[in-house]
Protein backbone atom coordinates (compact mmCIF):
# COMPACT_ATOMS: atom_id res chain seq x y z
CA UNK A 1 0.00 0.00 0.00
CA UNK A 2 1.37 3.42 -1.00
CA UNK A 3 0.63 6.21 1.46
CA UNK A 4 2.88 8.99 0.17
CA UNK A 5 5.42 9.98 -2.43
CA UNK A 6 7.24 13.14 -3.52
CA UNK A 7 6.92 15.71 -6.30
CA UNK A 8 9.79 18.03 -7.17
CA UNK A 9 9.04 21.27 -9.04
CA UNK A 10 11.13 21.78 -12.15
CA UNK A 11 12.94 25.10 -12.04
CA UNK A 12 12.53 26.03 -8.36
CA UNK A 13 13.49 22.47 -7.23
CA UNK A 14 10.95 22.74 -4.36
CA UNK A 15 10.04 19.27 -2.99
CA UNK A 16 6.42 18.48 -2.08
CA UNK A 17 5.46 15.49 0.05
CA UNK A 18 2.17 14.08 -1.25
CA UNK A 19 -0.16 12.12 1.03
CA UNK A 20 -2.74 10.07 -0.82
CA UNK A 21 -5.37 10.89 -1.83
CA UNK A 22 -4.34 14.43 -2.82
CA UNK A 23 -6.29 17.15 -4.65
CA UNK A 24 -4.11 19.72 -6.45
CA UNK A 25 -5.38 23.15 -7.48
CA UNK A 26 -5.56 26.89 -6.91
CA UNK A 27 -8.48 27.27 -4.50
CA UNK A 28 -8.25 27.29 -0.73
CA UNK A 29 -8.84 23.96 0.98
CA UNK A 30 -7.18 21.67 -1.57
CA UNK A 31 -4.42 19.33 -0.38
CA UNK A 32 -1.67 20.85 -2.56
CA UNK A 33 -2.29 24.48 -3.49
CA UNK A 34 -0.50 26.55 -6.17
CA UNK A 35 -1.13 30.26 -6.86
CA UNK A 36 -0.23 29.97 -10.55
CA UNK A 37 -3.19 31.30 -12.66
CA UNK A 38 -2.70 28.55 -15.26
CA UNK A 39 -3.73 25.96 -12.64
CA UNK A 40 -7.49 25.44 -12.25
CA UNK A 41 -9.24 25.78 -8.87
CA UNK A 42 -9.52 21.97 -8.58
CA UNK A 43 -7.10 20.73 -11.21
CA UNK A 44 -6.06 17.11 -10.43
CA UNK A 45 -6.56 14.19 -8.04
CA UNK A 46 -3.68 11.83 -7.21
CA UNK A 47 -4.77 8.57 -5.57
CA UNK A 48 -3.73 4.96 -5.05
CA UNK A 49 -5.53 2.07 -6.70
CA UNK A 50 -4.41 -1.58 -6.74
CA UNK A 51 -0.92 -0.63 -5.51
CA UNK A 52 -0.51 1.91 -8.33
CA UNK A 53 -0.55 5.68 -8.26
CA UNK A 54 -3.10 7.36 -10.61
CA UNK A 55 -3.71 10.97 -11.55
CA UNK A 56 -7.21 12.13 -12.55
CA UNK A 57 -8.16 15.30 -14.46
CA UNK A 58 -10.91 17.09 -12.46
CA UNK A 59 -12.13 19.02 -15.49
CA UNK A 60 -9.22 21.47 -15.64
CA UNK A 61 -9.08 24.15 -18.34
CA UNK A 62 -5.46 23.58 -19.36
CA UNK A 63 -5.44 19.82 -18.91
CA UNK A 64 -2.83 17.48 -17.44
CA UNK A 65 0.26 16.26 -19.30
CA UNK A 66 2.12 13.12 -18.23
CA UNK A 67 5.48 12.82 -19.96
CA UNK A 68 4.35 15.62 -22.35
CA UNK A 69 1.21 13.68 -23.43
CA UNK A 70 -2.16 15.13 -22.45
CA UNK A 71 -4.30 12.57 -20.61
CA UNK A 72 -7.94 12.07 -21.56
CA UNK A 73 -9.32 11.16 -18.09
CA UNK A 74 -6.76 9.47 -15.85
CA UNK A 75 -3.29 7.95 -16.19
CA UNK A 76 -0.91 5.88 -14.02
CA UNK A 77 2.21 7.45 -12.47
CA UNK A 78 5.56 5.89 -11.68
CA UNK A 79 8.90 7.22 -10.42
CA UNK A 80 10.69 9.20 -13.09
CA UNK A 81 7.49 10.48 -14.77
CA UNK A 82 6.87 14.17 -15.30
CA UNK A 83 3.55 15.90 -14.67
CA UNK A 84 2.59 19.29 -16.15
CA UNK A 85 -0.30 21.36 -14.78
CA UNK A 86 -0.54 24.67 -16.61
CA UNK A 87 2.97 26.12 -16.50
CA UNK A 88 4.09 23.98 -13.56
CA UNK A 89 6.08 20.79 -14.19
CA UNK A 90 6.88 18.15 -11.52
CA UNK A 91 9.07 15.05 -11.34
CA UNK A 92 7.62 11.98 -9.58
CA UNK A 93 9.87 10.36 -6.90
CA UNK A 94 9.04 7.53 -4.49
CA UNK A 95 11.16 8.77 -1.52
CA UNK A 96 12.81 11.91 -0.20
CA UNK A 97 16.21 10.22 -0.34
CA UNK A 98 15.68 9.57 -4.03
CA UNK A 99 14.92 13.23 -4.60
CA UNK A 100 17.86 14.40 -2.49
CA UNK A 101 20.16 11.89 -4.13
CA UNK A 102 19.19 13.14 -7.54
CA UNK A 103 19.70 16.74 -6.47
CA UNK A 104 23.13 16.05 -4.96
CA UNK A 105 24.26 13.87 -7.88
CA UNK A 106 23.23 16.42 -10.43
CA UNK A 107 23.61 19.85 -8.83
CA UNK A 108 23.49 21.57 -12.23
CA UNK A 109 20.17 20.10 -13.36
CA UNK A 110 18.46 23.48 -13.13
CA UNK A 111 21.20 25.16 -15.14
CA UNK A 112 21.22 22.38 -17.69
CA UNK A 113 17.45 22.70 -17.98
CA UNK A 114 17.81 26.39 -18.82
CA UNK A 115 20.48 25.60 -21.38
CA UNK A 116 18.29 22.97 -22.98
CA UNK A 117 15.53 25.54 -23.16
CA UNK A 118 17.89 28.04 -24.76
CA UNK A 119 19.02 25.48 -27.31
CA UNK A 120 15.41 24.57 -28.05
CA UNK A 121 14.47 28.17 -28.66
CA UNK A 122 17.54 28.73 -30.80
CA UNK A 123 16.48 25.67 -32.78
CA UNK A 124 12.99 27.16 -33.20
CA UNK A 125 14.47 30.46 -34.42
CA UNK A 126 16.70 28.60 -36.87
CA UNK A 127 13.82 26.51 -38.20
CA UNK A 128 11.56 29.55 -38.54
CA UNK A 129 14.31 31.48 -40.35
CA UNK A 130 15.08 28.66 -42.78
CA UNK A 131 11.44 27.93 -43.56
CA UNK A 132 10.29 31.53 -43.92
CA UNK A 133 13.30 32.69 -45.95
CA UNK A 134 11.92 30.67 -48.88
CA UNK A 135 8.52 32.44 -48.80
CA UNK A 136 8.04 35.61 -50.86
CA UNK A 137 4.29 36.05 -50.58
CA UNK A 138 3.42 38.08 -47.41
CA UNK A 139 0.17 36.17 -46.74
CA UNK A 140 1.88 32.80 -47.13
CA UNK A 141 4.75 34.04 -44.96
CA UNK A 142 2.28 34.99 -42.20
CA UNK A 143 0.41 31.70 -42.45
CA UNK A 144 3.58 29.61 -42.10
CA UNK A 145 4.89 31.86 -39.29
CA UNK A 146 1.78 31.42 -37.14
CA UNK A 147 1.74 27.72 -37.88
CA UNK A 148 5.23 27.54 -36.35
CA UNK A 149 4.24 29.74 -33.41
CA UNK A 150 1.31 27.41 -32.69
CA UNK A 151 3.83 24.74 -31.66
CA UNK A 152 5.40 27.16 -29.19
CA UNK A 153 2.60 29.37 -27.84
CA UNK A 154 -0.58 27.32 -28.49
CA UNK A 155 -2.35 30.61 -29.28
CA UNK A 156 -6.07 30.72 -29.99
CA UNK A 157 -5.75 33.82 -32.17
CA UNK A 158 -2.89 35.36 -34.07
CA UNK A 159 -2.53 38.61 -36.01
CA UNK A 160 0.31 40.03 -38.11
CA UNK A 161 -0.14 43.57 -39.36
CA UNK A 162 1.95 46.32 -40.93
CA UNK A 163 1.53 50.04 -40.35
CA UNK A 164 0.49 52.25 -43.22
CA UNK A 165 1.62 55.84 -43.61
CA UNK A 166 -1.43 57.14 -41.71
CA UNK A 167 -0.62 54.89 -38.71
CA UNK A 168 -3.48 52.47 -39.36
CA UNK A 169 -2.85 48.73 -39.44
CA UNK A 170 -3.09 46.66 -42.60
CA UNK A 171 -3.51 42.94 -42.02
CA UNK A 172 -0.87 40.67 -43.55
CA UNK A 173 -2.24 37.57 -41.88
CA UNK A 174 -4.86 36.88 -39.23
CA UNK A 175 -6.84 33.94 -37.94
CA UNK A 176 -10.40 33.65 -39.17
CA UNK A 177 -11.65 34.95 -35.80
CA UNK A 178 -9.66 38.20 -36.04
CA UNK A 179 -10.52 40.90 -38.58
CA UNK A 180 -8.25 43.29 -36.71
CA UNK A 181 -6.08 43.19 -33.60
CA UNK A 182 -8.45 43.49 -30.57
CA UNK A 183 -6.44 45.95 -28.50
CA UNK A 184 -7.20 49.55 -27.67
CA UNK A 185 -5.98 52.35 -29.89
CA UNK A 186 -3.90 53.74 -27.03
CA UNK A 187 -1.86 50.51 -26.83
CA UNK A 188 -1.31 50.54 -30.60
CA UNK A 189 -0.27 54.19 -30.42
CA UNK A 190 2.22 53.47 -27.63
CA UNK A 191 3.66 50.56 -29.60
CA UNK A 192 3.92 52.72 -32.73
CA UNK A 193 5.49 55.68 -30.92
CA UNK A 194 7.80 53.94 -28.47
CA UNK A 195 8.19 50.39 -29.72
CA UNK A 196 6.75 49.06 -26.44
CA UNK A 197 5.67 45.45 -26.09
CA UNK A 198 3.00 44.25 -23.67
CA UNK A 199 1.94 41.09 -21.91
CA UNK A 200 -1.58 40.59 -20.61
CA UNK A 201 -1.88 37.99 -17.89
CA UNK A 202 -5.60 38.28 -17.18
CA UNK A 203 -7.87 40.54 -19.20
CA UNK A 204 -10.65 40.43 -16.60
CA UNK A 205 -8.35 41.52 -13.82
CA UNK A 206 -6.37 44.22 -15.57
CA UNK A 207 -6.99 47.63 -17.10
CA UNK A 208 -5.56 47.00 -20.57
CA UNK A 209 -8.45 45.25 -22.24
CA UNK A 210 -11.26 45.17 -19.70
CA UNK A 211 -13.18 47.85 -21.57
CA UNK A 212 -12.63 46.36 -25.02
CA UNK A 213 -15.90 44.75 -26.11
CA UNK A 214 -14.25 42.79 -28.95
CA UNK A 215 -11.71 41.24 -26.59
CA UNK A 216 -14.35 40.31 -24.06
CA UNK A 217 -16.63 38.90 -26.74
CA UNK A 218 -13.85 36.59 -27.94
CA UNK A 219 -13.05 35.62 -24.33
CA UNK A 220 -9.45 36.79 -24.56
CA UNK A 221 -7.72 36.39 -21.18
CA UNK A 222 -3.98 36.33 -22.06
CA UNK A 223 -2.16 38.18 -24.83
CA UNK A 224 1.26 39.13 -26.15
CA UNK A 225 1.97 42.00 -28.52
CA UNK A 226 5.40 42.98 -29.90
CA UNK A 227 6.50 45.42 -32.62
CA UNK A 228 8.15 44.49 -35.90
CA UNK A 229 11.39 46.49 -35.83
CA UNK A 230 13.63 46.78 -38.89
CA UNK A 231 16.30 49.43 -39.64
CA UNK A 232 15.24 51.36 -36.52
CA UNK A 233 11.71 51.68 -37.85
CA UNK A 234 8.47 50.11 -36.61
CA UNK A 235 6.87 48.33 -39.54
CA UNK A 236 4.04 46.54 -37.75
CA UNK A 237 3.16 44.22 -34.89
CA UNK A 238 2.62 40.59 -33.90
CA UNK A 239 -0.30 39.76 -31.63
CA UNK A 240 -1.11 36.43 -29.92
CA UNK A 241 -3.93 35.67 -27.49
CA UNK A 242 -5.50 32.82 -25.56
CA UNK A 243 -8.70 32.32 -23.60
CA UNK A 244 -6.67 31.06 -20.61
CA UNK A 245 -5.49 33.49 -17.92
CA UNK A 246 -1.75 33.58 -17.18
CA UNK A 247 -0.86 31.61 -20.32
CA UNK A 248 2.20 33.71 -21.11
CA UNK A 249 5.26 34.76 -19.12
CA UNK A 250 7.82 37.52 -19.56
CA UNK A 251 10.17 34.90 -20.99
CA UNK A 252 7.55 34.19 -23.65
CA UNK A 253 7.37 37.91 -24.41
CA UNK A 254 11.15 38.22 -24.75
CA UNK A 255 11.29 35.20 -27.03
CA UNK A 256 8.53 36.63 -29.24
CA UNK A 257 10.45 39.91 -29.43
CA UNK A 258 13.50 37.95 -30.60
CA UNK A 259 11.44 36.11 -33.22
CA UNK A 260 9.93 39.41 -34.39
CA UNK A 261 13.44 40.73 -35.10
CA UNK A 262 13.93 37.75 -37.44
CA UNK A 263 10.51 38.13 -39.02
CA UNK A 264 10.51 41.92 -39.54
CA UNK A 265 13.00 42.05 -42.49
CA UNK A 266 11.30 39.03 -44.06
CA UNK A 267 7.89 40.71 -43.91
CA UNK A 268 9.27 43.96 -45.30
CA UNK A 269 11.18 42.18 -48.07
CA UNK A 270 8.12 40.08 -48.91
CA UNK A 271 5.99 43.24 -49.03
CA UNK A 272 8.51 44.98 -51.30
CA UNK A 273 8.74 41.86 -53.47
CA UNK A 274 4.95 41.75 -53.80
CA UNK A 275 4.97 45.45 -54.70
CA UNK A 276 7.69 44.89 -57.31
CA UNK A 277 5.78 41.92 -58.72
CA UNK A 278 2.66 44.07 -58.95
CA UNK A 279 4.56 46.84 -60.73
CA UNK A 280 6.21 44.29 -63.02
CA UNK A 281 2.87 42.70 -63.89
CA UNK A 282 1.38 46.15 -64.55
CA UNK A 283 4.37 47.08 -66.73
CA UNK A 284 4.15 43.80 -68.65
CA UNK A 285 0.44 44.34 -69.26
CA UNK A 286 1.13 47.88 -70.42
CA UNK A 287 3.91 46.68 -72.74
CA UNK A 288 1.68 43.94 -74.14
CA UNK A 289 -1.05 46.48 -74.79
CA UNK A 290 1.46 48.82 -76.46
CA UNK A 291 2.87 45.94 -78.51
CA UNK A 292 -0.64 44.96 -79.56
CA UNK A 293 -1.33 48.54 -80.68
CA UNK A 294 1.97 48.69 -82.55
CA UNK A 295 1.17 45.40 -84.30
CA UNK A 296 -2.20 46.78 -85.34
CA UNK A 297 -0.58 50.00 -86.53
CA UNK A 298 2.04 48.02 -88.45
CA UNK A 299 -0.63 45.76 -89.93
CA UNK A 300 -2.66 48.80 -91.00
CA UNK A 301 0.49 50.37 -92.47
CA UNK A 302 1.27 47.15 -94.34
CA UNK A 303 -2.17 47.03 -95.91
CA UNK A 304 -1.97 50.73 -96.72
CA UNK A 305 1.32 50.09 -98.50
CA UNK A 306 -0.25 47.19 -100.36
CA UNK A 307 -3.13 49.40 -101.44
CA UNK A 308 -0.62 52.03 -102.64
CA UNK A 309 1.39 49.37 -104.44
CA UNK A 310 -1.75 48.00 -106.13
CA UNK A 311 -2.74 51.50 -107.24
CA UNK A 312 0.78 52.04 -108.54
CA UNK A 313 0.79 48.74 -110.44
CA UNK A 314 -2.63 49.29 -111.97
CA UNK A 315 -2.14 53.00 -112.75
CA UNK A 316 0.68 52.44 -115.26
CA UNK A 317 -1.16 49.85 -117.41
CA UNK A 318 -4.32 51.97 -117.31
CA UNK A 319 -2.36 55.00 -118.57
CA UNK A 320 -0.98 52.85 -121.39
CA UNK A 321 -4.46 51.56 -122.22
CA UNK A 322 -5.93 55.05 -122.19
CA UNK A 323 -3.18 56.43 -124.42
CA UNK A 324 -3.39 53.51 -126.85
CA UNK A 325 -7.16 53.77 -127.12
CA UNK A 326 -6.87 57.46 -127.96
CA UNK A 327 -4.18 56.75 -130.56
CA UNK A 328 -6.22 53.91 -132.03
CA UNK A 329 -9.00 56.40 -132.65
CA UNK A 330 -6.45 58.60 -134.51
CA UNK A 331 -3.64 56.25 -135.62
CA UNK A 332 -0.27 57.81 -136.44
CA UNK A 333 0.82 57.42 -140.07
CA UNK A 334 4.10 55.72 -139.16
CA UNK A 335 2.67 53.36 -136.50
CA UNK A 336 2.81 49.61 -137.41
CA UNK A 337 -0.56 47.98 -137.85
CA UNK A 338 -1.80 46.34 -134.63
CA UNK A 339 0.88 47.89 -132.37
CA UNK A 340 -1.64 49.83 -130.31
CA UNK A 341 -3.84 46.77 -129.74
CA UNK A 342 -0.82 44.74 -128.69
CA UNK A 343 0.15 47.38 -126.09
CA UNK A 344 -3.41 47.46 -124.79
CA UNK A 345 -3.54 43.69 -124.44
CA UNK A 346 -0.15 43.63 -122.70
CA UNK A 347 -1.38 46.15 -120.12
CA UNK A 348 -4.63 44.28 -119.63
CA UNK A 349 -2.67 41.06 -118.99
CA UNK A 350 -0.50 42.93 -116.50
CA UNK A 351 -3.59 44.13 -114.60
CA UNK A 352 -5.05 40.62 -114.62
CA UNK A 353 -1.80 39.22 -113.22
CA UNK A 354 -1.72 41.80 -110.44
CA UNK A 355 -5.34 41.16 -109.49
CA UNK A 356 -4.77 37.39 -109.43
CA UNK A 357 -1.78 37.82 -107.15
CA UNK A 358 -3.69 40.13 -104.83
CA UNK A 359 -6.65 37.76 -104.74
CA UNK A 360 -4.37 34.84 -103.88
CA UNK A 361 -2.60 36.92 -101.23
CA UNK A 362 -5.87 37.90 -99.51
CA UNK A 363 -6.90 34.23 -99.33
CA UNK A 364 -3.63 33.04 -97.79
CA UNK A 365 -4.21 30.98 -94.61
CA UNK A 366 -2.47 31.88 -91.31
CA UNK A 367 1.00 30.32 -90.98
CA UNK A 368 1.38 26.80 -89.57
CA UNK A 369 4.99 26.33 -88.51
CA UNK A 370 6.94 23.09 -88.63
CA UNK A 371 10.65 22.35 -88.63
CA UNK A 372 11.92 22.60 -92.19
CA UNK A 373 15.34 22.65 -93.85
CA UNK A 374 15.67 26.17 -95.14
CA UNK A 375 18.26 25.55 -97.88
CA UNK A 376 16.04 22.87 -99.43
CA UNK A 377 13.09 25.29 -99.59
CA UNK A 378 15.23 27.95 -101.29
CA UNK A 379 16.64 25.48 -103.85
CA UNK A 380 13.14 24.22 -104.68
CA UNK A 381 11.91 27.75 -105.32
CA UNK A 382 14.99 28.60 -107.40
CA UNK A 383 14.21 25.61 -109.63
CA UNK A 384 10.61 26.80 -110.02
CA UNK A 385 11.93 29.93 -111.73
CA UNK A 386 14.45 28.20 -114.04
CA UNK A 387 12.79 29.46 -117.23
CA UNK A 388 12.67 33.06 -115.94
CA UNK A 389 16.38 32.91 -114.99
CA UNK A 390 17.31 31.61 -118.44
CA UNK A 391 15.28 34.21 -120.31
CA UNK A 392 17.20 37.02 -118.58
CA UNK A 393 20.44 35.04 -118.29
CA UNK A 394 20.46 35.45 -114.47
CA UNK A 395 22.47 32.85 -112.53
CA UNK A 396 21.31 32.37 -108.90
CA UNK A 397 24.05 31.02 -106.61
CA UNK A 398 23.18 29.63 -103.16
CA UNK A 399 25.97 29.70 -100.54
CA UNK A 400 25.33 27.97 -97.17
CA UNK A 401 27.45 29.28 -94.29
CA UNK A 402 25.89 27.38 -91.38
CA UNK A 403 25.00 23.83 -90.42
CA UNK A 404 21.95 24.93 -88.40
CA UNK A 405 19.39 24.90 -91.18
CA UNK A 406 16.32 23.51 -89.43
CA UNK A 407 13.92 26.29 -88.36
CA UNK A 408 10.18 26.46 -87.56
CA UNK A 409 8.45 27.85 -90.63
CA UNK A 410 5.38 27.49 -92.86
CA UNK A 411 7.13 26.15 -95.96
CA UNK A 412 4.24 26.93 -98.35
CA UNK A 413 3.97 30.56 -97.30
CA UNK A 414 7.73 31.03 -97.19
CA UNK A 415 8.10 29.72 -100.72
CA UNK A 416 5.29 32.08 -101.79
CA UNK A 417 7.23 35.01 -100.33
CA UNK A 418 10.42 33.87 -102.10
CA UNK A 419 8.53 33.57 -105.38
CA UNK A 420 7.31 37.16 -105.08
CA UNK A 421 10.83 38.38 -104.23
CA UNK A 422 12.36 36.45 -107.14
CA UNK A 423 9.84 38.11 -109.47
CA UNK A 424 11.11 41.42 -108.21
CA UNK A 425 14.67 40.33 -108.95
CA UNK A 426 13.81 39.74 -112.61
CA UNK A 427 13.27 43.47 -113.09
CA UNK A 428 16.02 44.70 -110.76
CA UNK A 429 18.97 42.42 -111.63
CA UNK A 430 20.83 43.26 -114.85
CA UNK A 431 20.74 40.69 -117.68
CA UNK A 432 23.65 38.29 -117.59
CA UNK A 433 24.29 38.86 -113.86
CA UNK A 434 24.82 36.49 -110.98
CA UNK A 435 22.28 36.61 -108.11
CA UNK A 436 24.02 35.73 -104.85
CA UNK A 437 21.91 34.06 -102.12
CA UNK A 438 23.67 33.27 -98.81
CA UNK A 439 22.50 31.64 -95.56
CA UNK A 440 24.26 32.29 -92.25
CA UNK A 441 23.75 32.43 -88.48
CA UNK A 442 22.89 35.62 -86.64
CA UNK A 443 22.46 34.88 -82.93
CA UNK A 444 19.00 33.43 -82.39
CA UNK A 445 18.05 34.07 -86.01
CA UNK A 446 18.82 32.66 -89.43
CA UNK A 447 19.79 35.30 -92.00
CA UNK A 448 19.20 34.96 -95.76
CA UNK A 449 20.88 37.63 -97.85
CA UNK A 450 19.80 38.05 -101.50
CA UNK A 451 22.16 40.14 -103.60
CA UNK A 452 25.77 40.99 -102.92
CA UNK A 453 26.47 43.24 -99.94
CA UNK A 454 28.37 46.45 -100.69
CA UNK A 455 30.80 48.28 -98.41
CA UNK A 456 28.20 50.96 -97.53
CA UNK A 457 25.35 48.56 -96.90
CA UNK A 458 23.10 49.71 -94.05
CA UNK A 459 20.02 47.56 -93.61
CA UNK A 460 16.76 48.94 -92.25
CA UNK A 461 13.12 47.86 -91.94
CA UNK A 462 11.05 47.93 -95.12
CA UNK A 463 8.83 50.68 -93.61
CA UNK A 464 11.77 52.89 -92.60
CA UNK A 465 11.20 56.57 -93.62
CA UNK A 466 14.67 56.53 -95.22
CA UNK A 467 13.24 54.33 -98.00
CA UNK A 468 10.09 56.32 -98.75
CA UNK A 469 11.61 58.06 -101.81
CA UNK A 470 13.08 54.89 -103.35
CA UNK A 471 11.44 54.12 -106.72
CA UNK A 472 10.92 50.44 -105.87
CA UNK A 473 9.46 50.90 -102.37
CA UNK A 474 5.87 50.60 -103.67
CA UNK A 475 6.47 47.43 -105.63
CA UNK A 476 3.42 45.22 -105.04
CA UNK A 477 5.22 41.88 -105.04
CA UNK A 478 7.89 43.14 -102.64
CA UNK A 479 5.27 44.38 -100.17
CA UNK A 480 3.31 41.15 -100.37
CA UNK A 481 6.47 39.12 -99.72
CA UNK A 482 7.34 41.36 -96.79
CA UNK A 483 3.87 40.89 -95.25
CA UNK A 484 4.10 37.08 -95.50
CA UNK A 485 7.54 37.07 -93.84
CA UNK A 486 6.37 39.43 -91.07
CA UNK A 487 3.41 37.12 -90.34
CA UNK A 488 5.97 34.37 -89.58
CA UNK A 489 7.73 36.66 -87.06
CA UNK A 490 10.47 37.36 -89.59
CA UNK A 491 11.91 40.61 -90.91
CA UNK A 492 12.61 41.93 -94.41
CA UNK A 493 15.47 44.45 -94.40
CA UNK A 494 16.58 46.64 -97.28
CA UNK A 495 19.70 48.70 -97.98
CA UNK A 496 18.93 52.37 -97.46
CA UNK A 497 21.86 53.41 -99.70
CA UNK A 498 21.09 51.11 -102.63
CA UNK A 499 19.51 52.33 -105.86
CA UNK A 500 17.93 48.89 -106.27
CA UNK A 501 15.79 46.63 -104.10
CA UNK A 502 18.87 44.41 -103.75
CA UNK A 503 20.71 43.54 -101.61
CA UNK A 504 18.02 42.55 -99.12
CA UNK A 505 18.04 40.40 -95.98
CA UNK A 506 15.42 38.03 -94.59
CA UNK A 507 15.79 37.19 -90.88
CA UNK A 508 13.82 34.30 -89.40
CA UNK A 509 13.69 33.31 -85.69
CA UNK A 510 14.93 29.87 -84.63
CA UNK A 511 12.36 29.62 -81.83
CA UNK A 512 8.59 29.88 -82.13
CA UNK A 513 7.32 32.88 -80.18
CA UNK A 514 4.54 32.08 -77.68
Amino acid sequence: MITSFFLQEEGSRVIHRVSLPCVMGREEGVDLRFADPTVSHRHALISEENDHIWIDDLGSLNGIYVNDVRIEDKAPLKPGDTIRLGRLTFSVCRSYEEVAGDTIAFPSLHTMGDRRLDRQRLKWIYEITVELSEKQDPALLGERFFSRLKDIYQQDQGYLGVFKEDGSLESVFSDASLDSVPVSRSIVDRLLQNGESFILEDALGGEALNKDAAALEMKIRSALCVPLLYHNQIHGLIYLSRSVPGAYSHEDLEFLRTVSCVLAPMVENARLWAEIKGLYASTVDSLKETQSRLIEVERAAAYARLAQAMAHEIRNPLMVIGGMVRRMRRPAPDEPEGAGMQAVMSSVERIETVLREVDGFVKLPPPTKQLRKIDSLILEEIRQHDRDWKEKDIRPQLVVGTSHLMIPIDDTLFRKALSLIFRESLSNVPRGSELSISIRDRGGELEIEIGRRADRTVYCEAFDPALQHKPWVLDLFLNMGHKIIADQDGKLLLDRHSSSVFPMVIRLPRIVKP
